[in-house]
C-alpha cells in the first residue's frame, strides 16, 4: 500500500529473487516483463537492485491500484515471473466542489415559504462531503436527490424589515484535515405593494380666513407609503 502523495522518486518496495547458480548464470537482473503498460509508467524498476520507484505522484482518483508484472532474468537467460499489486491509499486531497445549476434572484417578498431558491451538487473526488448553512432563520437547506440540495425559503419574507440576505453554504469533506469549498448567495428581495400609505399624524386641525379668494392655500397634509419604487408613489383626492 503506498499513500498518492508519495513524493516522485520514492521506493515502492523490492523484490528480490534468488538464483541457485553461480557466476554469471547466477546474476540476476529485472525489468518489467511486457510492454510498458499505463501502470508501469508510472513506476521504474532498477536492474540491478529490483527497487521499484515512481516515476511520478500517484492519484487515487485515477487509479486505486496498479498491477505490474516484474521478470527476473539469470545470466543464462532463464527467468521467472511474478505479479506486483500496489494499492493505491486515498489521501485527502481534493476540496468539494459545489455546482450551482439554478439561482433565483430578486425574490418577491410575497415568495411563499418552501419555494427553491437555488439548486446545486456537491461532488468530492475524495469522500462525501455533507453541506450546512450558516444560522438563517429565513432560509434551510433540504437534500433534492442524492448530492443535489435545494436552497428553500422556509417562512416569509418582509422587504421593508430586510432587502437583501447574503447566504453562504459550506460544504466540507470528512477528511483529516477536513477540507471545505463555501459559497455565497446573494438574494435580493423585490417589492410587493403590501403596505397602504400612513398619514403622519391621525388628524389635522387648520384654520382660514373668511373671504379668502378660490384657490387659497389652507393647509398641506403628508403621508408616506413604506413601499418603493411606484408602490410608494402616493396621490391625494
Amino acid at each position: 500500500q503506498v499513500l498518492e502523495n508519495v513524493p516522485e522518486g520514492s521506493v515502492v518496495l523490492s523484490v528480490v529473487a534468488t538464483d541457485r547458480d553461480v557466476g554469471v548464470n547466477g546474476e540476476i537482473s529485472y525489468q518489467f516483463s511486457q510492454a510498458v503498460s499505463q501502470s508501469e509508467s508510472v513506476f521504474i524498476i532498477d536492474p540491478a537492485s529490483g527497487e521499484i520507484k515512481l516515476t511520478k505522484p500517484l492519484d487515487f482518483e485515477a487509479a486505486e491500484h496498479h498491477e505490474l508484472s516484474v521478470q527476473a532474468t539469470d545470466g543464462g537467460g532463464l527467468s521467472a515471473i511474478c505479479k506486483v499489486l500496489v494499492e493505491v491509499v486515498d489521501v485527502n486531497d481534493n476540496a468539494p466542489e459545489l455546482v450551482v445549476s439554478s439561482f433565483s434572484s430578486p425574490l418577491p417578498e410575497n415568495t411563499l415559504p418552501g419555494t427553491v431558491v437555488a439548486l446545486f451538487t456537491v461532488r468530492d473526488g475524495d469522500a462525501g462531503a455533507p453541506c450546512a448553512l450558516e444560522d438563517q432563520l429565513l432560509f434551510s437547506l433540504r437534500t433534492a436527490y442524492k448530492n443535489y440540495y435545494e436552497l428553500v425559503t422556509v417562512s416569509m419574507l418582509d422587504r421593508e424589515e430586510m432587502a437583501q440576505y447574503i447566504l453562504t453554504v459550506t460544504v466540507a469533506d470528512a477528511g483529516s484535515p477536513p477540507l471545505t469549498t463555501t459559497q455565497t448567495f446573494t438574494v435580493d428581495i423585490s417589492d410587493v405593494n403590501d403596505n397602504a400609505p400612513a398619514f403622519n399624524q391621525t388628524s389635522y386641525t387648520m384654520y382660514v380666513r373668511e373671504n379668502n379668494v378660490p384657490t387659497a392655500l389652507v393647509g398641506a397634509v403628508s403621508a408616506t407609503d413604506a413601499d418603493v419604487g411606484p408602490n410608494a408613489k402616493v396621490t391625494y383626492s
